[in-house]
C-alpha cells in the first residue's frame, strides 16, 4: 500500500512540475513585444506628392510651379533654361 502512495505522489509532483513549466512558458509567449524605432526617425524629412500646376518662361529660364497634395503654398523650382520641360510630379518636402 505504501508503494502505491509513493507512485501517486511522484505522479502528482511530476504533473505539478509540468504544469508550472507550461505556465512559465505560456506567460513568456504572451508577453508584449517590442517595436523597433529608429533614433533618426524624428529627424527624417517628411515628403508629399507635388503635381505640376503651371510653368512660366521668364528671364531666360523656366519657373515650374507645383501644387502640394496637402494644399498650402505652391512649391517652385527654377530652371535656368527655357527649353527644359518641367516634371509632371515629384516628391517635395512637406511644410509643417
Amino acid at each position: 500500500m505504501t508503494l502505491k502512495l509513493r507512485r501517486s505522489d511522484r505522479r502528482h509532483f511530476l504533473a505539478g512540475g509540468v504544469a508550472l513549466l507550461t505556465m512559465a512558458l505560456v506567460g513568456r509567449a504572451g508577453a508584449a513585444g517590442r517595436t523597433y524605432k529608429s533614433q533618426n526617425e524624428d529627424d527624417a524629412p517628411r515628403v508629399e506628392l507635388c503635381r505640376l500646376r503651371r510653368r512660366e518662361y521668364a528671364d531666360g529660364g523656366t519657373n515650374c510651379f507645383y501644387k502640394r497634395q496637402s494644399g498650402g503654398k505652391d512649391a517652385l523650382i527654377r530652371v535656368d533654361d527655357q527649353k527644359v520641360r518641367c516634371q509632371s510630379e515629384y516628391m517635395c518636402k512637406r511644410i509643417k
